[in-house]
């Protein structure tokens, strides 16, 4: 269940794709940002698919916080596993054209977040050499 707005996401962007290759939709480069144009059903529906997986994603997100919160407030008993805390880490990777940017809550995030993103970058500028 939580895979299903990546998937929704990829079989967007293979729609896309797809509308692409077969010459039913453009892609034109705007300084080093890809713009992709057409208005075949194949590209609106790959359109749509993008926007309903981030509607997807974020009510699962908000589903799953409910819940949380729901079981936390249940099993409210005192004892041991209160004193116990788990420490989130967090981290993140902005793209700005081929520039990598990360962040985390620890160093070690930090550097995983930018080799994730450096990855991200790299690909982007393969893709834009084969286009």
């Amino acid at each position: 269940m939580i895979w299903l707005p990546i998937v929704v996401f990829a079989a967007g962007i293979a729609c896309i794709a797809a509308a692409v290759a077969t010459g039913q939709a453009d892609v034109i480069l705007v300084l080093i940002f890809p713009v992709f144009s057409g208005s075949s059903w194949l590209f609106i529906l790959g359109t749509l698919l993008i926007v309903l997986s981030f509607f997807v994603g974020f009510a699962m997100l908000a589903m799953g916080r409910a819940e949380i919160e729901h079981i936390q407030s249940a099993a409210a008993i005192p004892g041991p596993l209160e004193t116990q805390q788990r420490k989130t880490s967090y981290g993140g990777a902005v793209l700005i054209g081929p520039i990598p940017i990360a962040f985390g809550s620890s160093k070690n995030m930090a550097i995983f977040m930018l080799a994730i993103a450096i990855a991200l970058a790299i690909l982007f500028l393969v893709v834009l050499l084969v286009l």
